[in-house]
């Protein structure tokens, strides 16, 4: 009987997400009224959370996809900073001023228009190249050949309208620009972000850059044994020597934010920020191994006893 009643949930609600999104998509291109716009939006968002979760979103306190359900349809990621933030050239200039110069990637070059990226030559190999108005998208050129290869699809980022794929206010009206840095070398052999809650980190997330393998800590190095939005592959790195380093600049970047996420790189001993993210997995991530949305939520919320 339950997993009836959820199959059911899941289909109604698919049904009325997409009628909502559908709604929402031709208020946003006729610049309807703001209000109008609001309500239909948080209604393709409540049951956007219904159809992957099955549940209503009413423990912002306890439970993390509601909390971040909460930040995704209220009104703050529309704050100017959060939409600053939400650019990714903007962003390294944000961490910059806050932290000092080199703890970003070095940014080699931004392309504002289709005729830069086809005139456009990195000077040196590998380069990273992502659009600054979206998410998830980047493109490695390791050589002259491969960037000619990618401007067809460089070009189309150009072209993309981010917010159109999930409706994440903070992607609305942003400039379009790719921005072009520099590789970051493979002795950062771990790539992580960090949640930070009020100005304080609670959960560090670890990637093995090589293996993928994953896993999230407390601030204390205690493994939780979950991981969000990829399946869990446990392991634990081989220093922890970045982490003093880390809370302290974690602590600065995210103070002025309820929540963000702050994406890094290290070596062991030296940091690299990457990125700040908003809404990890856009707000609506499942957790691995099923169940661990609870340990997770415990911990960022500090009611975890073990």
């Amino acid at each position: 009987m339950i997993q009836f009643y959820r199959g059911s949930t899941g289909k109604i609600a698919s049904l009325l997400r997409k009628f909502f999104e559908r709604a929402a998509l031709k208020l946003y291109r006729m610049r309807a009224y703001p209000l109008i716009f609001t309500v239909v939006l948080y209604l393709r968002q409540f049951f956007q959370f219904l159809e992957v979760h099955k549940r209503l979103p009413i423990r912002p306190n306890t439970l993390f996809n509601d909390f971040l359900f909460q930040l995704k349809a209220g009104s703050e990621l529309e704050l100017p900073l959060r939409k600053f933030i939400t650019d990714k050239e903007f962003a390294k200039i944000y961490v910059e001023k806050k932290l000092g110069a080199g703890t970003t990637p070095v940014t080699v070059c931004i392309l504002r228009t289709l005729e830069e990226v086809e005139t456009y030559l990195p000077a040196t190999y590998p380069a990273v190249i992502k659009p600054t108005h979206s998410s998830g998208k980047i493109v490695l050129a390791f050589s002259k050949s491969d960037y000619d290869k990618a401007k067809k699809t460089i070009k189309y980022f150009l072209k993309e309208d981010y917010f159109l794929e999930d409706l994440e206010k903070n992607y609305a009206n942003l400039e379009k620009k790719i921005i072009v840095e520099t590789y970051i070398d493979d002795t950062f052999a771990i790539e992580g972000s960090v949640h930070c809650m009020r100005g304080e980190p609670k959960i560090i997330s670890l990637i093995d850059r090589k293996t993928k393998e994953r896993q999230s800590f407390d601030a204390n190095k205690s493994p939780l044994g979950v991981s969000l939005g990829y399946p869990l592959n446990a392991f634990e790195p081989k220093s922890w020597g970045f982490l003093n380093s880390l809370l302290k600049s974690s602590r600065i970047l995210s103070g002025e934010f309820s929540y963000i996420r702050v994406d890094f790189y290290t070596d062991g001993e030296r940091v690299l920020f990457g990125e700040l993210t908003n809404l990890p997995a856009g707000g609506i991530g499942q957790f691995s191994p099923a169940g661990g949305e609870k340990k997770f939520s415990e911990v960022f919320f500090n009611s975890w006893q073990k």
